[in-house]
């Protein structure tokens, strides 16, 4: 797969049911969904990978990050964070930016880090949404 084949755009309805499989797939934050968060990474024309940013008022969460298995290693979810990270600090320059996720180093990369100090919504997140084993789920903030 070539870089240059890839396309970072706004999730239309109709990317819905993708998203909704592989959420489900890849045992992601499907909580109160709504294609208008979402935002997908097109590789000649098919779908290989989604986020979505959160609005939460206060500041923002990144969520729901989702590469098919065949497009991983590829540096997709990266490319993909970063223009989430942008898109978000382009609606709200002064809002903080907080993810929730088993995977920490990752989101090291693009200078997250683990806080111990965070909105009250996402420890209920941590504890009750997120189905994997909470003592694993790491809070980050940009």
């Amino acid at each position: 797969m070539k870089m240059q084949e890839i396309e970072i755009r706004r999730a239309k309805e109709e990317d819905m049911p993708y998203i909704e499989e592989k959420l489900q797939k890849y045992v992601l934050d499907a909580t109160n969904i709504n294609w208008q968060q979402f935002f997908v990474i097109k590789n000649n024309e098919r779908t290989v990978a989604f986020g979505r940013i959160i609005d939460h008022g206060d500041y923002f969460e990144i969520a729901s990050l989702g590469v098919d298995y065949y497009h991983r290693k590829k540096g997709i979810a990266k490319k993909l964070l970063i223009f989430l990270i942008k898109e978000a600090r382009r609606w709200g320059p002064k809002k903080p930016i907080y993810g929730v996720t088993h995977i920490p180093e990752f989101m090291k990369k693009v200078g997250f880090k683990e806080v111990n100090i965070y909105p009250e919504y996402l420890e209920y997140k941590k504890n009750y949404i997120c189905k994997l084993d909470s003592s694993k789920i790491k809070i980050m903030k940009l």
